[in-house]
């Protein structure tokens, strides 16, 4: 198998995973009898998120590989998306593995230690709100960037292009607009949405030569 066709498999997989992972994710902070299946489930979803970054951005290396790093759109569009690769993983860890010690940590403090509990889950919540925030700027970056890189002609590269602009500078937009809430609804949207270019470069990326 070509670096090609192993990188397209990886952002057409990985995008399911992902699309299947803001499916599950819970929403909120458990305070009932199913708190423990909800740390539970949220533990393992954000899990899979951290595990399917690095397999992303070997999607997004092998594109660019193939692009030609003597672009300079083509790497920087890389560069791009690993950073917010690297953000997105810093906000699940937040979110997958601090916040759920906290939470558990709640459930027995009092007094004071339950105030200094509530204040720490606050400031868990502002670390994932800026690093997702960055993630998905970095990743609207890098998506204009690799529609300005992308080399072919014809009808999947134009597709490939406009929707790289349109879901890049919108998103990007929609961020910069302050509208955009960053909860699981918010951030579901913007993973589809981002998510629909990646299957698109990654049918593309199968079909170029090696």
């Amino acid at each position: 198998m070509t670096i090609e066709r192993a990188g397209a498999l990886a952002l057409i997989l990985g995008t399911v995973a992902m699309l299947g992972v803001m499916a599950l994710h819970p929403s909120g902070v458990p305070h009932d009898a199913d708190a423990g299946r909800v740390i539970l489930l949220g533990i393992v979803v954000h899990g899979v998120a951290i595990a399917v970054a690095p397999v992303l951005t070997f999607g997004m290396f092998a594109l660019s590989r193939s692009i030609g790093f003597a672009n300079p759109a083509a790497s920087l569009a890389f560069f791009f998306y690993l950073f917010g690769a690297i953000t997105v993983m810093l906000a699940a860890t937040m979110s997958g593995l601090v916040a759920p010690r906290l939470i558990q940590s709640l459930t027995a403090a009092t007094g004071a230690d339950k105030d200094l509990l509530h204040g720490l889950l606050r400031l868990e919540w502002y670390l994932n709100q800026s690093f997702a925030t960055l993630h998905v700027a970095f990743f609207s970056g890098a998506l204009v960037l690799y529609a300005l890189a992308w080399p072919e002609k014809g009808v999947l590269a134009a597709a490939i292009q406009i929707a790289g602009f349109l879901v890049g500078l919108g998103v990007f937009g929609w961020l910069v607009s302050g509208t955009l809430t960053l909860n699981v609804h918010g951030m579901g949207a913007v993973v589809v949405a981002q998510g629909a270019w990646f299957v698109l470069a990654g049918i593309g990326l199968w079909r170029r030569r090696a």
